[in-house]
């Protein structure tokens, strides 16, 4: 081998060089020849280089350009309808009922419209909703409060009015009665109110007969109606019952009102006798027919 430093030869095995005395294993290693790539075909081939990548950390003050997300694309606005329902609903199941209560639905409906519409981009569906279900339960609850009130009013008018048509019908046949013991005098008071009516035919001719005097319409004076039987028209039962003699001469009679369903027809009694007075029988709800002395000791109609 050589010295490294002077060049001289020198044994093998010799630790230091004899002629400069520079140790032997002082000597650098010589760097490995350099050897070409086998798995790099850019390295023998120019036609196939590639760019070299760009470094991943760029000069100082300068940097890659990101991509910036759009601020609005998750931002959802509440729809201000939605809102607008929400506070009615709640003013309508409070105290304003029907005034605030008709626009909170209004809105609500127009509210969840356009939120579907939006596609996202509103919200506030369940504002819409709770004020629909406020402004719906305000307007029933004001329809049963309006209800509770009216439906009382509604039915004491009709029995008002019930009991003003029949103490009317029993002064129409108070009239009949009298009339009928003009024109038949051989015959007194008409029976019953059959007497009175038009007959099976339903219509009269002319003027009438003793048997059917067409005094009175087809529904109370019916043929159906006779002595001992009720007939009903506008909630009360009509029944005329005579005092006559054997030869058939009536010299008195009683005509009778009371209502279909005693409470809810009507609440008062009426009866009449051929004194043309008509008297009234607030209590009790018995369906049997006065008598005429029985009727004489109701107090008169005022």
């Amino acid at each position: 081998m050589f010295c490294f430093k002077c060049g001289a030869n020198m044994p093998d095995d010799s630790t230091v060089c004899p002629q400069c005395a520079s140790p032997v294993q002082t000597a650098p290693t010589p760097p490995p020849p350099p050897q070409a790539s086998a798995t790099n075909p850019a390295a023998t081939s120019a036609w196939l280089n590639v760019p070299t990548a760009s470094p991943q950390n760029p000069p100082q003050g300068q940097y890659p350009p990101q991509a910036q997300p759009y601020r609005g694309q998750n931002q959802v606005q509440t729809d201000g309808k939605a809102t607008a329902s929400l506070v009615l609903g709640i003013l309508s199941l409070l105290c304003f009922g029907l005034l605030t209560g008709l626009p909170a639905i209004i809105l609500g409906h127009i509210s969840r419209g356009n939120i579907e519409r939006s596609r996202g981009r509103l919200g506030g569906a369940g504002m819409a909703l709770t004020g629909l279900i406020l402004g719906y339960v305000s307007i029933l609850s004001t329809i049963l409060i309006i209800a509770a009130i009216a439906i009382p009013n509604l039915l004491r008018a009709r029995i008002t009015a019930n009991e003003a048509g029949a103490a009317s019908m029993v002064r129409t046949i108070n009239t009949s009665q009298i009339t009928y013991s003009v024109k038949f005098p051989e015959r007194g008071y008409a029976s019953d109110l059959a007497t009175l009516g038009p007959g099976p035919a339903g219509s009269c001719a002319g003027e009438g007969t003793a048997e059917h005097a067409c005094l009175l319409d087809n529904i109370v004076g019916g043929s159906q109606c006779t002595a001992g039987q009720w007939c009903a028209k506008a909630g009360y039962n009509y029944s005329v019952s005579a005092v006559c003699n054997s030869d058939g001469v009536c010299s008195n009679y009683v005509v009778t009102a009371i209502p279909m369903v005693f409470g809810s027809t009507g609440r008062t009694r009426f009866c009449s006798t051929s004194d043309s007075v008509i008297r009234v029988r607030s209590s009790g709800s018995s369906s049997t027919p006065p008598t005429a002395d029985e009727c004489a000791e109701w107090p008169p109609l005022s």
